[in-house]
């Protein structure tokens, strides 16, 4: 019983750290200057960069400011970040990897 309770264990630890990360950095071309020059340090995700006037109208309507940086962990977001009136994100890289690797590690309910 116990093995079968640590395979099952394996098998759910294996399932929620294999989904991919994804982080997001919407800006417009107008702004390019005020990218957020840290996305390369971001580890274990896959960074996109795209540009506001490039996006849809349901997109555009959904960003107040530029640039703006969500983190995706398959199609749930866990994190977001938008620029303040300097037009700039001054959140620190760490804090953005922090949402990462903590999202990796959650708590999984054995209650019957």
């Amino acid at each position: 019983m116990k093995q079968i309770f640590v395979l099952i264990a394996l098998f759910v630890y294996a399932v929620a750290s294999s989904q991919e990360y994804t982080v997001l950095h919407i800006n417009s071309s107008w702004n390019y200057r005020n990218d957020y020059k840290q996305l390369n340090q971001i580890k274990g995700a896959k960074i996109v960069k795209v540009l506001l006037e490039d996006q849809n109208a349901n997109v555009k309507r959904q960003i107040k400011s530029v640039p703006t940086i969500f983190i995706y962990k398959g199609n749930s977001l866990i994190g977001r970040w938008d620029a303040d009136i300097s037009l700039k994100i001054k959140a620190p890289v760490e804090e953005m990897q922090e949402v990462i690797e903590n999202s990796k590690f959650r708590r999984i309910s054995t209650d019957d």
